[in-house]
């Protein structure tokens, strides 16, 4: 009888150590959080024109799609709105920024994100500092890769106007600049001439391709640095019934010149990405180096031409670019 009741005292004993342990087990999950998804902050000007648009909607998709639950997204107005958005991020010690700066005069803000041991992406446009990655596409390429396209459907003769937009800076004169260099190089007997735009809008293409239709009276090809813009040069073309321009190029990425791709059948229209979907590579590449990764200090992203024959893979319905 005894030892059945040291036996039972023993089974008792194991079963109340058993429960204290899981008990203990279940205290420890509850005091330890979950793992938190990092808090990264994309700062961009504000959608004052289609590219933008476009930016801030492939940013966002591509945050969801790397679950990134404490994403956030702010625009600004001018350089000095957007200086106080990162002082304001500096002080709630956010884990890393993709910055797409309004211009180059953002550089000491900029400066005070990377003293405070926040990681930064820039993203596009270039500000001057010790930038974990900067991220952009190639305007040269764009220009280059334009050119050769032109030059050899023109088989290196005909008449080429060149699109210059003054207000869009660097981005303009780097994409004429370097289409009128290959020009010159491998197709030295196609003519150049010049046209102007005030902006990238269709407005704007629209009024530059009816002065320019008149002013020229045979053009074979147009030289257009953004396909806002290249759909203001089209409709000109269609509203004066000319016949005789056979190409119109563009620049960025916009679904409206990627349907006009598709199915104009009378010119031949290609574009050249510089596409707003490379946001999302942007804050792909901070998951990268909080993740501990290491990745290239400057990340330079080619054009891809989009011609008829793979439009197609570029179409987004939800896109508001």
């Amino acid at each position: 009888m005894k030892k059945i009741i040291k036996l039972a005292v023993i089974v008792l004993a194991f079963t109340l150590f058993g429960i204290a342990q899981a008990q203990a087990a279940d205290a420890v999950t509850q005091a330890t959080p979950a793992e938190e998804s990092p808090t990264i902050v994309f700062v961009t000007p504000a959608a004052e024109h289609g590219w933008l648009a476009g930016v801030i909607y492939f940013a966002e998709q591509r945050a969801a799609q790397l679950g990134l639950e404490n994403f956030r997204l702010i625009t600004s107005m001018s350089v000095g709105e957007q200086a106080s958005q990162l002082d304001e991020l500096i002080g709630q010690n956010v884990d890393a920024i993709v910055l797409m700066p309004h211009t180059f005069e953002l550089a000491l803000a900029a400066n005070n994100v990377i003293r405070a041991g926040i990681p930064l992406v820039v993203f596009n446009r270039y500000v001057d500092v010790e930038y974990e990655t900067y991220l952009a596409g190639s305007n040269p390429m764009m220009g280059q890769e334009s050119a050769r396209i032109i030059g050899n459907m023109l088989e290196g003769s005909g008449r080429v106007a060149v699109l210059h937009v003054p207000s869009a800076g660097s981005t303009s004169v780097v994409r004429t600049e370097n289409f009128q260099q290959v020009m010159a190089e491998e197709f030295p007997d196609i003519v150049l001439f010049d046209i102007t735009a005030d902006n990238f809008t269709r407005e704007a293409g629209l009024r530059t391709g009816s002065d320019m239709l008149v002013a020229h009276q045979h053009i074979d090809a147009v030289f257009s640095i953004d396909d806002e813009s290249s759909i203001g040069i089209l409709q000109a073309v269609r509203e004066a019934g000319r016949t005789d321009i056979r190409m119109i190029s563009g620049g960025g990425g916009a679904q409206a010149y990627f349907r006009e791709i598709y199915t104009d059948r009378n010119i031949f229209l290609f574009t050249a990405t510089y596409s707003p979907r490379m946001a999302g590579d942007a804050i792909e590449t901070a998951v990268r180096i909080l993740n501990g990764e290491t990745v290239e200090r400057q990340i330079i992203i080619p054009p891809v031409i989009i011609t008829r024959d793979n439009v197609t893979d570029w179409f987004d319905d939800e896109s508001p670019y």
